[in-house]
């Protein structure tokens, strides 16, 4: 085993996993889950991205918007890498580069890089996304699929759910 392997805190090992869960989590639909990697209440902010506002918003609300998008795709792909996570008491920010593709169709394809600010708050001994910040670098395809996408989301959904094992 890599001497390095250990120098890793617990604290920072929790972390990383909400993060990486986080993208996974967004990817699957599995929103049951991905909702226990965010605080009650978070901010989020997509305003480099969309030039919307700044939300603060109850974590239930995030997710019945995401579930109203994100499974109108055919897939998406949100890859993180560079990781970097400072722990302040019970308090972190995590900073990540990634990579978000988007599918719809044969030639339906969005993609947009950049990196992700993660503010994060320690509630007992879980650590809870309170805050996520996208700054965009770069985008591919079109953004014209965005628009259609919503139409698909609940039976996308259904069927993905369909193929749970649930006994």
């Amino acid at each position: 085993m890599n001497a390095n392997a250990r120098s890793m805190t617990v604290d920072e090992a929790k972390i990383r996993s909400q993060i990486h869960s986080f993208s996974v989590f967004a990817d699957q639909g599995a929103f049951d889950y991905l909702g226990r990697v965010f605080a009650p209440q978070l901010t989020v902010d997509y305003s480099d991205l969309f030039g919307t506002e700044v939300q603060r918003i109850e974590r239930r609300a995030l997710l019945q918007q995401w579930a109203g998008f994100l499974p109108g795709f055919d897939a998406t792909l949100h890859e993180l890498s560079n990781l970097v996570v400072t722990v302040t008491g019970d308090k972190a920010r995590a900073r990540a580069e990634f990579i978000a593709r988007h599918w719809l169709g044969e030639t339906g394809f969005w993609s947009v890089s950049g990196d992700y600010e993660f503010g994060l708050i320690k509630a007992e001994q879980h650590w809870q996304i309170s805050s996520i910040r996208l700054i965009r670098k770069a985008e591919q395809g079109s953004r014209d699929i965005l628009a259609t996408v919503p139409q698909h989301a609940r039976q996308n959904w259904l069927e993905r759910e369909a193929r749970k094992i649930t006994d």
